[in-house]
C-alpha cells in the first residue's frame, strides 16, 4: 500500500472549520475591533510592540501559500503545541509539518483561505493586548505561549475558534505523517486500506426515524 504524506482536502477542510463555522460579519467586525486597538498602542507610541525579529526572515523553502508571518506563527506554534523532544515521538526535525499546513492552506477555496489569514494575523498580533504579554504570539517564550493558548481555548467564541484553528493545522499536519505513526503502533486510516471515498462532514442519522425503523 502506499501511503500519502500530504494532508487531503477533507482534512483542509477539518482543520479550517472552526473559523468556517463563525458568523462572516461577527468575524470581520471582531477582526476590525481587534486589529483597532493595536492600532492605538501603536499610534500611542508603542508601535515597537507589533514588530518582531522574524519579521526580516523569509518563509521556509517550498513554502507556497503562507506568508511569512503565517510561516513564522505556525513555527513557534508547531514548537509548543508538539513537545516530542526527550520522547518516544518523532522528533520535530523528521516531519515538515509546517510544509504540511501550507499544503492544507493551498487545498482550502479562496474566501477560506482568506478568512484564515485574518484569523491567523488577529491570534498572532492580539496577544500584545490579550493577557497583556506586550509582545506578539511568535515572541513570546514556550511557557506564555502555552498559557496563551489556554486562556483562548476559554475564552469567547472568536478566541475558542482561533486558538481552535491553530491547533487543528498544527496536529492533523504531524499526526498525517506516516513518519509519526511507527512509535504509536499505527498502521495507517483503515480509509485507505480499504479504498473508502471521503464523503465529507455527513449529517448524523434522524434519530426519530432510526427509532420507527427499530421498532417496525
Amino acid at each position: 500500500m502506499t501511503r500519502t504524506t500530504t494532508p487531503t482536502p477533507g482534512a483542509a477542510r477539518h482543520a479550517a472549520a472552526p473559523v468556517a463555522s463563525l458568523s462572516r460579519r461577527r468575524f470581520l467586525r471582531t477582526t476590525l475591533i481587534a486589529g483597532a486597538g493595536v492600532a492605538a498602542l501603536a499610534g500611542a507610541g508603542f508601535a515597537w510592540l507589533r514588530r518582531s525579529p522574524v519579521d526580516s526572515l523569509p518563509p521556509g523553502e517550498g513554502i507556497r501559500y503562507l506568508t511569512a508571518s503565517e510561516y513564522h506563527l505556525f513555527q513557534h506554534a508547531t514548537a509548543v503545541l508538539l513537545p516530542v523532544q526527550g520522547t518516544p515521538l518523532t522528533p520535530l526535525s523528521q516531519v515538515p509539518v509546517v510544509q504540511h499546513i501550507d499544503h492544507m492552506i493551498g487545498l482550502l477555496p479562496g474566501h477560506l483561505r482568506k478568512q484564515v489569514g485574518m484569523g491567523l494575523t488577529l491570534f498572532d498580533n492580539a496577544a500584545v493586548v490579550s493577557g497583556w504579554h506586550g509582545r506578539r504570539f511568535v515572541d513570546l517564550e514556550t511557557a506564555d505561549a502555552v498559557q496563551y493558548f489556554d486562556d483562548w481555548s476559554h475564552g469567547n467564541t472568536i478566541q475558542k475558534a482561533l486558538a481552535t484553528l491553530v491547533k487543528r493545522f498544527v496536529y492533523v499536519a504531524y499526526w498525517r505523517d506516516p513518519a509519526t505513526w511507527g512509535p504509536v503502533e499505527f498502521d495507517g486510516p483503515v480509509s485507505e486500506k480499504w479504498g473508502l471515498a471521503y464523503l465529507g462532514n455527513a449529517p448524523l442519522p434522524d434519530q426519530q426515524a432510526v427509532s420507527q425503523e427499530a421498532v417496525q
